[in-house]
């Protein structure tokens, strides 16, 4: 809805502006999903697992999650492992997946032998659109691992959908001669990577950095790895995306003269404001997705000119009573 004019004075006094402020409610996760008929009722994500080198006596875990994408419920009544070096968590089957749900599985590599363990298979029995669901595992199985990271596994914690989080990975050589990098990646959902760019050389003993991205893409768990081609290392990746229910989205006319705006909420109308904005915004929108159900808040906004100044805060204050 559109709200009455608030007349909005810089500390000069030389300049009127008028800045106007409308507000949404926005209820966000409702609105219907069509199906594509041609994608795969049950699907992994990642669709495959690669580990990395792991040093005999050892082992490294990745988590997969099988998501139902269908619109009727699935039963996965099998499930069989290729290889002996693989060993997934326990399913309690016949497993009932509702539409739209999934369930996260871990799988551990202990390698028996040195050497690549070729691509091997995990297979998922159900009454699905696609009633056999291949993940593919592969891994090698070393002596002595050629390279380290630090952290050795990274757990993001929750994260709010539309914003991140970012966690530093220091990646070390372990051996007394160069080694070459051939590339970087991640797998899972949400998960990105900035770091050197590949192929670069690796000195002996030397180390450099990865910055690993959480983005979540929606509420639930996720599971991938940072994987390091030349000597493999695989650091895992785990973090859960957290979605509120509800945002505040507001918006108003442009005032003439305005670099920018800032947006200021309160829980009472003669409280004390804070501002929401981390940085001057140059939009004449901003959505609040801090809210909770059942509180009420108070927005105000401010313009600011070429020069710095801060007008006054809006008057009235918009009311929004979150559902």
């Amino acid at each position: 809805m559109r709200l009455p004019q608030s007349i909005l004075r810089y500390f000069s006094g030389h300049t009127v502006h008028f800045l106007t402020i409308g507000v949404a409610i926005t209820l966000l996760g409702m609105l219907p999903v069509s199906a594509d008929a041609a994608t795969p009722q049950l699907k992994c994500i990642p669709a495959s697992l690669r580990f990395g080198d792991v040093v005999l006596g050892h082992n490294e875990t990745l988590m997969v999650t099988i998501e139902n994408d269908g619109q009727t419920s699935v039963t996965v009544s099998g499930m069989a492992v290729g290889n002996s070096d693989f060993t997934p968590s326990s399913l309690n089957l016949p497993l009932v997946l509702p539409a739209g749900q999934s369930f996260n599985l871990n799988v551990t590599f202990t390698p028996a032998a040195t050497g690549w363990t070729a691509l091997q298979e995990i297979t998922f029995s159900s009454n699905a659109s696609n009633p056999t669901l291949i993940l593919e595992v592969a891994g090698t199985g070393v002596s002595r691992a050629g390279l380290t990271g630090s952290p050795s596994i990274v757990s993001f914690g929750q994260v709010a959908t539309g914003t991140s989080s970012t966690v530093p990975v220091v990646v070390t050589s372990t051996r007394s001669v160069a080694e070459t990098i051939i590339g970087l990646r991640t797998t899972g959902s949400g998960f990105s990577l900035s770091g050197p760019t590949s192929p670069f050389t690796l000195a002996a003993h030397q180390s450099f950095t990865v910055n690993i991205t959480f983005s979540p893409q929606g509420a639930g768990t996720d599971g991938g790895s940072l994987f390091v081609y030349g000597p493999g290392l695989v650091v895992p990746l785990t973090g859960t995306g957290t979605v509120t229910p509800y945002s505040v989205n507001l918006s108003w006319n442009p005032s003439s003269g305005a670099e920018g705006y800032n947006i200021y909420r309160s829980a009472s109308s003669s409280g004390r404001y804070s501002r929401l904005n981390s940085n001057l915004d140059a939009n004449t929108a901003y959505t609040d997705s801090t809210v909770v159900s059942g509180q009420t808040y108070y927005y105000a906004a401010t313009t600011v000119n070429s020069s710095g100044q801060e007008s006054v805060l809006s008057t009235p204050p918009v009311q929004v009573t979150v559902p």
